[in-house]
């Protein structure tokens, strides 16, 4: 049987601490499964590369472990063949832009905050030098998929007699 999600790389991992280190030491206090997605997302017709869930009681139930004896709050999904493609500096780009929308309001209740008009205005100043690195990464790792698909075709006809 196949898995869909996958428990993460070290890469992901240091990445992780290493942007909640720098850029968010506030949330500090909160509590992240971190995960592979080995398949394709697609959502509003365009790859998803990585996504930030609340976690509500039933995933809290079933994510108990020793970090996080409660279970965790947020679950972080990242595409897998998006990250084993990604600069360093992308990875960055990507947990950064991820742990954006984590937010926690007035009441301190637990919340994914939402894209803005044109992103995250902070993450935009960030990456001034490359703006289009999302795009660019989104478009490779699709291809990927894409020519991934078309290898189980070809395979598929070859097992079945076809040219």
């Amino acid at each position: 049987m196949f898995n869909r999600y996958e428990d993460p790389s070290e890469n992901l991992v240091e990445v992780f601490i290493e942007v909640m280190d720098k850029w968010f030491p506030t949330l500090g206090q909160l509590k992240f499964k971190l995960v592979f997605d080995l398949k394709r997302r697609i959502k509003q017709g365009k790859i998803c590369l990585a996504t930030t869930e609340l976690a509500n009681d039933k995933v809290r139930y079933y994510t108990r472990d020793v970090d996080a004896v409660d279970g965790y709050d947020y679950v972080l999904v990242f595409d897998q063949k998006a990250w084993d493609v990604a600069s360093t500096e992308d990875k960055v780009r990507l947990m950064r832009h991820e742990l954006r929308h984590v937010f926690i309001d007035e009441k301190d209740k637990l919340k994914v905050a939402p894209h803005d008009v044109s992103d995250f205005r902070v993450e935009q100043k960030l990456n001034e030098d490359n703006p289009d690195w999302g795009f660019n990464l989104a478009i490779l790792v699709n291809d990927m998929y894409e020519q991934e698909k078309e290898m189980a075709k070809d395979a598929n006809k070859k097992n079945f007699g076809g040219k």
